[in-house]
């Protein structure tokens, strides 16, 4: 009987009490900028049975057809809030993410002290991430650490388990458009573990080492044509395909660089350095070849994090089989001491969690209003005022952050542009974010735009125009608070 209750005590501290500490550690309140459109469609399938193809929800580009490859996450998305509200949002979150880095736990059988020392700084260099709580990239790296358990289970000699990557790909790509990133992770490890193989052989034949490796060829190819089983069809790669140097995404905050000399970007030379530390000692140790496969995609992601703050989240994943080795190379050769470090960081994560971080999230006292007032930075008084006074329209110019929360809360006044929108363009190559951004930083003068009134943020130099409009007495101020300002055109007779 001692020896059940001492195995069970065992048990919950080194291989639940972590996961807990993870779970509690990445509970934040829901302030994903896009969660009301997100909603809307969600809602829409569920009301009508059909997937909303075509834009009714914002007065610009009206009637556009959209490739919408979140179209799966926006389902998730109103069923959680439907029956949970923000809660519930929340709560899903922290599930998916500890859920993540137990697949990764399980795939490479990280030790005790690998997790007490790796996941923390993870969950710390991710914060920005995870901080927005459940939107549909969580569930994108979740498809990542299924891919990664795949991949695990091939290199081990169940060469079967890759064939799940079919209905993988085909999920994935109903659910989110950075398949295609899955996608092309699968293709670097692939080729990068044959090449490793056929390497320790000798390069004379080639070809027939190749038939070894034909189960993981066929599910790469056969993974390509699965992720095109969805509602969209091929379109999915080239809505995904839009993502990748698109020149409209330099006005995106998470598809540009990190601030030089920002914490962020300090953060990510940090995780640079342990990267390349862990390559020396696998070097030493006379593992880099076969660790290869995880290697190739890793330093890859790594030169596009610096391109684009995106990657950085994926790779703080993908790095978890290369840099362990480090962690590895610091453990006290005593248990009885690495554990005792092991207890204490997590124990002193979990007592910083409990005592700060869950009382601050108080997610079970979430509702819109404070979403707008510790999120989003929105103003509900200044969209019923225009409600109220029945100012919507094709002439009025809102702002792009509170689309999708004017589409859900305000369904009587569409705005004019949202989060959807930012790579739309029409067969004539028009683009409502190229009309509205400019006249939101001044760089055009709204006073010669075809719009006669707007609501826009305090913060915004297009307000710091308009202002100077109304002394000039050719705008009218209607209505204005701390964070918004509606106005008027003056109508010249």
């Amino acid at each position: 009987m001692k020896k059940i209750l001492s195995d069970t005590i065992k048990n919950f501290f080194y291989i639940l009490f972590p996961f807990i500490v993870i779970f509690l550690g990445t509970i934040y309140p829901s302030g994903d900028s896009d969660l009301g459109w997100h909603l809307k469609y969600g809602e829409y399938f569920f009301r009508t049975g059909k997937i909303l193809r075509e834009n009714t929800l914002s007065t610009m580009m009206p009637g556009f057809t959209w490739i919408n490859s979140s179209w799966g996450t926006d389902l998730i998305s109103y069923l959680i809030f439907h029956f949970s509200g923000f809660w519930g949002l929340s709560l899903t979150a922290a599930l998916i993410i500890a859920l993540i880095l137990y697949i990764f736990k399980k795939s490479f059988k990280l030790s005790f002290w690998e997790i007490s020392l790796l996941f923390p700084i993870i969950l710390y260099m991710e914060q920005p991430m995870f901080a927005v709580s459940f939107r549909g990239q969580l569930l994108s790296f979740l498809g990542l650490a299924v891919l990664y358990y795949l991949l695990v289970n091939y290199q081990n000699g169940r060469k079967k388990m890759i064939f799940f990557c079919l209905p993988l790909f085909w999920l994935w790509s109903n659910i989110h458009g950075e398949f295609i990133l899955g996608l092309g992770i699968f293709f670097l490890w692939a080729v990068a573990f044959i090449l490793s193989k056929i390497s320790f052989r000798g390069w004379k034949n080639i070809f027939s080492p190749l038939k070894e490796y034909l189960d993981l060829i066929l599910s790469f190819i056969l993974s390509v044509f699965a992720a095109v089983i969805n509602p969209f069809g091929w379109e999915v790669y080239h809505e995904a395909v839009k993502h990748f140097n698109n020149p409209a995404l330099k006005d995106i905050i998470e598809w540009i660089s990190f601030e030089r000399f920002s914490l962020l970007w300090w953060n990510l030379v940090i995780w640079e350095i342990l990267i390349m530390l862990s390559i020396l000692i696998h070097l030493e140790k006379k593992k880099l070849k076969e660790n290869l496969p995880w290697l190739v995609p890793t330093f890859l992601i790594l030169i596009m994090s610096y391109l684009v703050r995106r990657y950085n989240w994926v790779l703080l994943l993908i790095s978890i089989p290369v840099v362990r080795i480090f962690f590895q190379t610091i453990r006290p050769k005593k248990r009885i001491l690495a554990d005792i470090l092991s207890f204490t960081v997590l124990g002193g994560f979990y007592f910083y969690v409990i005592s700060f971080q869950i009382p601050l999230a108080n997610i079970f006292h979430m509702d819109w209003d404070r979403y707008c007032t510790d999120f989003v930075k929105c103003s509900p008084k200044s969209v019923e005022y225009v409600a109220n006074n029945k100012l919507a329209g094709d002439d009025l110019l809102t702002f792009y952050n509170w689309g999708g929360w004017i589409i859900w809360n305000y369904p009587e006044v569409k705005p004019g542009i949202d989060g959807r929108m930012h790579l739309w363009r029409d067969d004539k190559g028009y683009s409502a974010f190229d009309e509205y951004y400019p006249l939101e930083q001044n760089i055009k003068d709204i006073d010669n735009s075809r719009y006669s009134k707007v609501l826009i943020n305090t913060s915004k130099p297009l307000y710091k125009k308009l202002i100077k409009l109304v002394d000039q007495g050719r705008w009218k101020l209607l209505y204005r608070d701390d964070l918004a300002a509606v106005f008027s055109k003056n109508i010249v007779k």
